[in-house]
């Protein structure tokens, strides 16, 4: 795709990455997808919701919505409260109902806009302190939305969180990955006992054996698309990882409170807190 598919809507970066299908860049915090059938449309994420992305989905589509939470951290669903009706993982539903108060929502959007990824172009004076309850439908492995003429089926990939997944489009050969396949370094630092790297490498491998069913990967972050060979190379990086725990490069982290390990393979990257690998925190230097 070229520059002509991108646009400006209400300070969102908007461009059109494969047929019937927008990439939505929140003030370059985070992506966003909205997947478009011939009966009703899809969004997977809302972002931060430091900005109004009901408004620009009403802008690229008059189809009725889903959407979808790849998982629960607040960059992928703080703008749930734009919506009155969300589909996220059902370990996900606590989660995203603890969240959804205006401490949490403040505190989190004030960081973000700190961010050295952050555009200013976003106008939070009003929704900073937007709050909107909304209901959490649950969802799990193998639950398909039909969207007309196109169909989403979820995969669960736990390992970056206990309620990751991703959406694949087999017919059109696309899989939208949220935050299990990015980029940038895959972050396996999550304070849970339920999210360890052999849980990251057990859902890479989960997602290799669909891997004839779609050619591009279209992450929460950033670059955009992968290629499905990154994919192959993000399953080496973990089982480098598990073979030795110190495969990474220590490194402090403002994503964690722990000293953080930086690893690569190829093109791959993931960043991880010791305790992810081995139960154990690595001291502190």
């Amino acid at each position: 795709m070229d520059n002509m598919n991108i646009r400006k809507i209400n300070g969102f970066t908007v461009q059109l990455v494969a047929d019937g299908v927008y990439a939505i860049d929140e003030f370059g915090i985070a992506l966003m997808y909205l997947i478009i059938g011939k009966t009703q449309a899809l969004l997977l994420d809302t972002g931060v919701g430091a900005g109004n992305v009901h408004a620009v989905v009403k802008e690229l589509t008059d189809l009725p919505c889903l959407v979808v939470n790849s998982h629960h951290h607040y960059d992928h669903a703080g703008g749930n409260v734009w919506f009155d009706e969300v589909y996220a993982h059902k370990n996900a539903v606590s989660v995203l109902k603890e969240q959804n108060c205006q401490e949490v929502r403040r505190a989190f959007i004030e960081r973000q806009l700190s961010r050295e990824e952050y555009n200013g172009e976003a106008s939070v004076a009003d929704t900073i302190s937007y709050l909107h309850e909304y209901r959490v439908n649950p969802i799990e492995e193998g639950k398909v939305f039909d969207l007309g003429g196109r169909k989403l089926e979820v995969i669960e990939t736990f390992g970056h969180t206990k309620d990751g997944i991703c959406l694949l489009d087999s017919e059109n050969r696309l899989l939208f990955s949220g935050d299990s396949v990015v980029s940038t370094p895959t972050l396996i630092t999550e304070p849970c006992k339920s999210d360890t790297m052999e849980h990251y490498a057990k859902a890479l491998k989960h997602l290799e054996g669909r891997e004839a069913e779609f050619d591009l990967i279209f992450p929460g972050h950033y670059v955009h698309p992968i290629p499905k060979t990154y994919l192959k190379e993000l399953i080496v990086c973990a089982e480098k990882i598990l073979e030795n725990p110190l495969y990474g490069t220590p490194e402090k982290n403002h994503m964690s409170d722990q000293i953080a390990y930086r690893a690569f393979y190829k093109k791959a990257s993931i960043l991880y807190t010791m305790d992810r690998v081995t139960g154990e925190k690595a001291p502190q230097e």
